[in-house]
């Protein structure tokens, strides 16, 4: 059996394993829950989620890290959104994120 060696292989594995990482947080799980229905700013996100600010931009700049959400200037706010290649692995519905080795779930009707 062929041995994978090439950095594209352990570039890639490192790149799942940090994506696998920040989305076994429930905080970091339940912002990009709430991106997925509409682009927020950390203020926003702060109060539909009863987190401190402090909390919220903490867990952001790691996904931003990422690459699964990214943000925009609007005068004094930052819009952080989803990203089109987090997006692209989204069922329709928006309900289900499909990362190949694994699926979330997102229900809204637990609410």
């Amino acid at each position: 059996m062929k041995q994978r060696t090439s950095k594209s292989y352990a570039a890639s594995t490192l790149e799942w394993t940090s994506i696998l990482k920040a989305l076994a947080d429930e905080n970091r799980l339940r912002i990009i829950h709430e991106l997925l229905k509409q682009e927020s700013t950390v203020q926003n996100l702060s109060s539909v989620l009863d987190l401190r600010i402090y909390n919220i931009s903490k867990h952001l700049k790691i996904l931003e890290a990422i690459g699964l959400v990214n943000k925009k200037k609007d005068g004094i706010h930052r819009i952080y959104k989803i990203t089109e290649s987090l997006r692209s692995r989204l069922s329709k519905d928006n309900q289900v994120l499909n990362l190949g080795c694994c699926k979330f779930i997102f229900n809204d009707s637990g609410k």
